[in-house]
C-alpha cells in the first residue's frame, strides 16, 4: 500500500512541476515580444542634455538650482494640496 501512495505522490509532484512550467513558458511566450520590442527602443535621445554646461555650471555656482528646485517642489505640493476635494482652488 506505501508503494501506491508514493507511486501517486510522485505523480503529483510531477504533474505539479509540468504545470507550473506550462504557465511559466506561456507567460515567457507573452512577454518575449514585449521585450523585443522594449530592448528595440533606442534611449540615445535621453543622453542629451535639457540645459546646456555653461548654464548649468552658472545655476550651480550662483545657487539658483536649488531655489528654482525649491520653487518647483512648492508649486507641486501647492498643487497637490488643492487637488484633495472639497478644497478651493483659488486658495
Amino acid at each position: 500500500m506505501t508503494a501506491i501512495l508514493n507511486l501517486i505522490y510522485c505523480w503529483l509532484l510531477d504533474m505539479l512541476a509540468k504545470l507550473t512550467d506550462i504557465a511559466l513558458n506561456a507567460w515567457d511566450s507573452v512577454l518575449g515580444p514585449a521585450d523585443s520590442i522594449l530592448s528595440s527602443i533606442g534611449t540615445g535621445g535621453l543622453t542629451i542634455p535639457v540645459i546646456p554646461a555653461q548654464y548649468a555650471w552658472i545655476l550651480g555656482a550662483t545657487g539658483m538650482a536649488q531655489a528654482v528646485a525649491i520653487i518647483a517642489t512648492a508649486m507641486l505640493v501647492r498643487f497637490t494640496l488643492q487637488s484633495v476635494p472639497f478644497v478651493r482652488w483659488g486658495s
